[in-house]
């Protein structure tokens, strides 16, 4: 189903090509060893921090071979949307050059993502590509109209993006060795398993992230990294994200100019997710039936002062009481699909007021999935059920 909808949407690409303004296109390149293009939707409260993040690319990008790697950045902050190359110049010096200058636009339009997809892939060919999302998010919850977090805010349009809309996007983009969500709560299950046929590895934090993102002077070179595969390519990402941080934390409140408040980072395989799904499936309609409460007071929940719309995974299968084989089989498929996770012993939590707290990290598995309550009825609820994991990981056997 998925590939029936390439050409759609390369029609689609096309049509706002001949639309949109201003810079031509480069000249077709040679093929590269690595694109990664880097999609800042921050048209919204996280404008400064596009602007510091771009800088790091440039000085990130100081150390990578700059004749088989293209950096790509799309950026909507208050300004016009622009598509920028990060590159050298003939003496060696990093520099940024202006690839295409876009009307104002909706970057979480899918056809708006899908066409600046195909300029960046089309026009920069390579061996292998890499994604990064950059810009608020709340993982797998329904795109509100007041709240402030899903995929993306476009404060311009007013918009937000389901993943089910990402997901239409990314299928119209090459398959990606790797997708770093540099956003809030993406590193759920539900949207791993929705995103799965996307990309190899799904890099990002179950909790919310530092307010000044990934620190790219490091991430970029990692983004680069010869490895011997592509799982030593997620992991270098993945650590090159949560090191610096480590490095800084001391459990103390700190500010987004010196963050000392921690992160949690993890790896996703996401050819590994439907037999994690097969085995959960088998399991939860077992110890779950007739929509019963589940208790959740001994699972790490990773948005405790929000929504608790966040717990993690492995926390609610030992919840369970499973007998130790069952919980040994699950197990193993778990950390087959979770092949890297790192947390600092607390990480910094708001809640919906904006109030900050320290948050032990106590339970961590790296991957947070939801737990129902309420009625299985309920708005919440029935946007749940549209999600793939809902029926192939079994909740749609609980009577959920």
């Amino acid at each position: 189903m998925k590939k029936s909808l390439k050409l759609t949407y390369i029609l689609c690409c096309v049509s706002l090509f001949l639309l949109t303004a201003c810079h031509d296109d480069p000249d077709p390149v040679e093929k590269a060893s690595r694109t990664v293009l880097v999609y800042v939707v921050a048209d919204n409260s996280l404008s400064s921090f596009a602007t510091s993040d771009i800088a790091e690319m440039v000085e990130g990008y100081a150390t990578v071979e700059a004749d088989s790697s293209n950096l790509l950045v799309y950026v909507d902050d208050l300004s016009t949307p622009r598509l920028i190359q990060i590159t050298k110049d003939a003496s060696g010096a990093v520099v940024e050059k202006t690839i295409h200058e876009y009307e104002e636009q909706n970057s979480l339009d899918v056809s708006v993502m899908s066409e600046v997809f195909s300029r960046t892939f089309n026009n920069f060919p390579a061996d292998s590509y890499g994604l990064v999302l950059w810009s608020h998010a709340e993982g797998w919850i329904q795109s509100p109209s007041t709240s402030t977090r899903w995929f993306g805010q476009d404060l311009s349009s007013a918009s937000y993006m389901d993943i089910s809309a990402l997901e239409e996007a990314l299928d119209s983009a090459p398959h990606f060795d790797f997708i770093l969500s540099d956003a809030c709560f993406m590193q759920s299950v539900e949207v791993a398993y929705e995103l799965r046929t996307c990309a190899d590895y799904f890099i990002s934090s179950p909790t919310e992230i530092p307010g000044p993102g990934a620190y790219y002077v490091d991430v970029v070179p990692a983004m680069f990294k010869e490895a011997a595969t592509t799982a030593d390519l997620a992991k270098a990402v993945a650590a090159g994200y949560f090191d610096y941080y480590d490095n800084l934390y001391t459990g103390n409140v700190g500010s987004d100019d010196n963050w000392t408040m921690g992160v949690s980072v993890s790896v996703i395989e996401s050819d590994k997710l439907e037999a994690l799904a097969a085995v959960t499936k088998n399991i939860l309609p077992q110890y779950i039936s007739g929509g019963a409460t589940i208790t959740t007071s001994d699972i790490l929940c990773y948005d405790q002062h929000r929504n608790s719309y966040y717990y993690d995974m492995d926390g609610l299968m030992k919840s369970l009481s499973l007998e130790s084989t069952i919980y040994s089989n699950w197990k193993s498929a778990f950390d087959a699909s979770v092949i890297w996770a790192e947390t600092t012993a607390e990480n910094y939590c708001t809640d919906i007021y904006g109030n900050g707290y320290m948050t032990s990290m106590t339970g961590f598995s790296g991957l947070s999935i939801y737990i129902p309550r309420g009625t299985s009825t309920s708005t919440l609820n029935t946007f749940y059920h549209t999600y793939e994991w809902y029926t192939d990981g079994g909740w749609s056997d609980t009577g959920w």
